[in-house]
């Protein structure tokens, strides 16, 4: 696997965008589990680092709010990568998005949801990881958007005023 890993991003950097195009699959890779020390029954275990994949049709193909496929690659994200080229169509383009242009914790909950193989701490972290998710995007969100309309301030002071 180690090689497929140091390849993955070389192999595919010929399929893959630096900017979308209505052609191109809109993928993501971001790290939900990070590489720990864990205590377990037998004594201690390292355990890797996991990076969640998820990829969604092309533009072209209509507006989709859910992911075509979702993987879980470690112990780089070369291997989540390699994964969602293994489910994308032959010669399919990859453009990466960030994590505020797809809903990163809606993967994670798919995930969660679809892979029965995943381990309680994969389980714990992966959770974690949407939790969070869902938290930074909240505060994004009342940051960027409120009621304070400042034509609608004027007109009601000058509502209240003509009360008066």
């Amino acid at each position: 696997m180690t090689a497929r890993v140091d390849d993955a991003w070389q192999r595919f950097g010929k399929r893959m965008l630096g900017r979308a195009s209505r052609d191109a699959w809109i993928g993501i890779l971001v790290r939900v589990i990070p590489e720990a020390t864990r205590r377990m029954r037998n004594g201690v275990a390292r355990t890797p680092a996991h990076f969640l994949g998820a990829a969604w049709l092309p533009a072209s193909e209509g507006l989709a709010r859910f992911p075509e496929f979702v993987v879980i690659g470690s112990p780089q994200a070369g291997d989540a990568l390699a994964l969602l080229f293994d489910h994308l169509p032959r010669n399919a383009k990859l453009h990466l998005a960030g994590a505020d242009d797809v809903d990163a914790a809606l993967a994670a909950e798919i995930l969660l949801a679809a892979d029965r193989n995943l381990e309680p701490y994969q389980r714990t972290a992966i959770a974690r990881f949407a939790a969070s998710e869902r938290e930074r995007v909240s505060a994004h969100i009342k940051r960027l958007y409120s009621d304070h309309d400042p034509v609608y301030e004027r007109f009601r002071r000058q509502v209240t005023r003509e009360r008066a």
